[in-house]
């Protein structure tokens, strides 16, 4: 897949100006249009006590005006096709339609701040976004106007774990791709082996046996998606080893797959994934799509 089309969410109350010199890099690498879209939600419902003057189309025509003129100012450097969208309403549904209407391939967004309570539970804009997995999305967390040079991507043998490869190679074609998987035997489960008479020897060699067999599968993943690059396989925790990786300053992208065919797993992203985009230093991108092993490219 070309990325021919992006769309750049911008918040501008939050001062995204990282979000767009990331959507703009990555719209100058691929040759692409690049879409820089804010919603305004901040109008209130229906007011009978405001001045006349100041009545709900007066006030959201000056808002549109100074978003298009704030997305104006930050589309100057781009030496692509630039296209402003602006609306009031609902930011994640503005978003999702325009990644809709403009069959975007990318989605460039900042983490989003919770506002409130609701949002700390539920989850904020950006949440909301990813949750939908209309299409593969760059989540900015740090200002860079270089291209990517340093990626992971996070393999769990799952189809929406090589879709996240193929994105990142796609996305970042010149970087340096590593394929991770994540071994990782629960410490009550060896403790229950060593019970029940598995000697230490044992144990190390059934954990040695599942590293193979990982290694194995990620050199197929790899010929599979035609990708290149390392592979390795590290014992423990995914969450908190990619939140180390992503604080070492050795990492500019994280590529993860987002599990979302129900709708818990649709509201908790899955832990590791939003562990990764709270703590994380460096962006990260999150698909929701699947490729079977059958694929290609």
């Amino acid at each position: 897949m070309t990325i021919k089309t992006i769309i750049a969410a911008i918040a501008l109350e939050n001062g995204e100006q990282q979000v767009a010199r990331r959507a703009i890099r990555l719209a100058v690498d691929h040759g692409a249009k690049l879409v820089l879209a804010h919603a305004i939600e901040s109008i209130p419902k229906s007011d009978p006590d405001l001045p006349a003057p100041a009545n709900e189309e007066a006030i959201a025509n000056v808002l549109e005006a100074e978003a298009i003129a704030s997305l104006k100012q930050m589309a100057e450097s781009a030496t692509v096709q630039t296209e402003i969208e602006v609306e009031c309403g609902k930011a994640d549904q503005f978003i999702e339609r325009l990644i809709r209407d403009h069959a975007a391939d990318l989605l460039v967004i900042g983490p989003g701040k919770p506002q409130n309570l609701r949002e700390r539970i539920f989850g904020s804009t950006a949440d909301r976004v990813v949750r939908a997995g209309v299409c593969p999305i760059v989540v900015v967390k740090r200002a860079a106007d270089e291209p990517y040079h340093r990626v992971i991507a996070a393999i769990d043998f799952s189809p929406m774990s090589f879709a996240a490869a193929q994105s990142a190679a796609q996305i970042a074609p010149s970087a340096k791709l590593e394929l991770l998987h994540f071994l990782e035997i629960p410490l009550t489960f060896e403790q229950a082996m060593l019970k029940v008479g598995t000697s230490q020897a044992e144990l190390d060699q059934y954990r040695q046996a599942k590293a193979k067999i990982a290694y194995v599968e990620l050199r197929s993943i790899r010929a599979d998606l035609a990708l290149t690059g390392r592979i390795r396989v590290v014992r423990g925790d995914p969450a908190t080893a990619l939140v180390r990786l992503a604080r070492s300053g050795r990492t500019d992208l994280i590529a993860l797959g987002i599990h979302g065919k129900s709708a818990v797993s649709k509201l908790i992203l899955g832990s590791a994934a939003r562990r990764v985009l709270a703590a994380s230093s460096c962006d990260v991108l999150l698909s929701g799509g699947a490729i079977s092993r059958d694929y290609s490219a």
